[in-house]
């Protein structure tokens, strides 16, 4: 891919050291040992954007960090709307989960919503629970994508549920985070896009995200990212594909990681390349940033 044309990041995280406007609120009571020293503040991302050829950015919230008070994304934005947007993370096992989705959506205007596991082995709630169907048709009615991030120990059972839950509200778009967790080592053909995965396909509001997490493994590893994203892409539709960087969640500089995704899209033509690291996250988020 040309390296004049900018990226858009869909997947970068945000912290700062500005602990008495944006406080701390992990859900499992305690953030990690240094976490916020040297943050990736919104003016330290937009400086690296910069210099990595990356021109937009979709702000997810740090939930392990900030919980569920997607304030600082948000206050973010503000910052640089033409180059920025945010995407909150929702309780789904709160009462209130689709109040609070049409509160981040409308009042602080975000583009999307995110659910995920954020204390081990905390079992699906967050997925399926009936406060949390009562989120997804929010995002529905919003006409706004969902992300889901699944780890290795609940990916098999949380896609089923993301399945029961497509069947019901077929019209969603939602996002699968970090090409679901699959098994990227596990070599051609499929490279770990098993049926699990795969039959989500048969929703067409289905997107597939990939990230560092991945990509950072594979480089550690020697493996070669490119014909596994292709992989992806030949089952999904470039269109249905894209990436993000996953700053200061994953190890390495935002250099280091937008030059990998360049590197990931080798086996793709132009059209492709510029659908999985630009436009597919621009028609999503409905920003037409081009």
């Amino acid at each position: 891919m040309q390296e004049s044309i900018p990226m858009i990041d869909s997947h970068a995280h945000i912290l700062t050291d500005d602990t008495a406007t944006y406080p701390p609120s992990p859900p499992s009571g305690a953030i990690k040992l240094g976490e916020l020293d040297n943050p990736m503040t919104i003016e330290r991302l937009l400086a690296d954007m910069g210099g990595a050829g990356v021109g937009k950015a979709v702000l997810v919230q740090r939930g392990s960090v900030y919980g569920f008070d997607n304030s600082y994304v948000c206050d973010a934005v503000e910052r640089a709307p033409d180059r920025l947007a945010a995407v909150c993370s929702i309780n789904g096992e709160a009462d209130d989960a689709a109040a609070r989705v049409h509160h981040w959506v409308g009042e602080r205007k975000a583009v999307g919503i995110r659910f995920m596991e954020l204390v081990r082995d905390s079992g699906l709630g967050w997925l399926d629970s009936a406060s949390a169907r009562g989120a997804w048709r929010a995002a529905a009615d919003l006409d706004i994508p969902a992300c889901v991030h699944f780890f290795p120990w609940n990916r098999i059972e949380g896609l089923a549920r993301l399945h029961d839950i497509l069947t019901t509200l077929p019209h969603l778009k939602v996002v699968v985070d970090h090409f679901s967790n699959m098994d990227v080592n596990a070599g051609a053909p499929d490279y770990g896009l098993d049926e699990a995965l795969a039959r989500l396909v048969d929703f067409a509001g289905v997107a597939v995200k990939y990230t560092t997490i991945p990509l950072g493994r594979l480089d550690k590893a020697g493996v070669d990212a490119a014909p596994i994203v292709k992989r992806v892409v030949d089952h999904f539709g470039a269109d249905r594909v894209m990436w993000g960087s996953d700053v200061s969640q994953s190890p390495g500089s935002y250099d280091y990681m937008a030059e990998l995704a360049r590197r990931s899209v080798a086996a793709l033509d132009v059209v492709q390349q510029d659908q999985v690291l630009k436009s597919t996250a621009s028609a999503l988020y409905g920003r037409n940033w081009g």
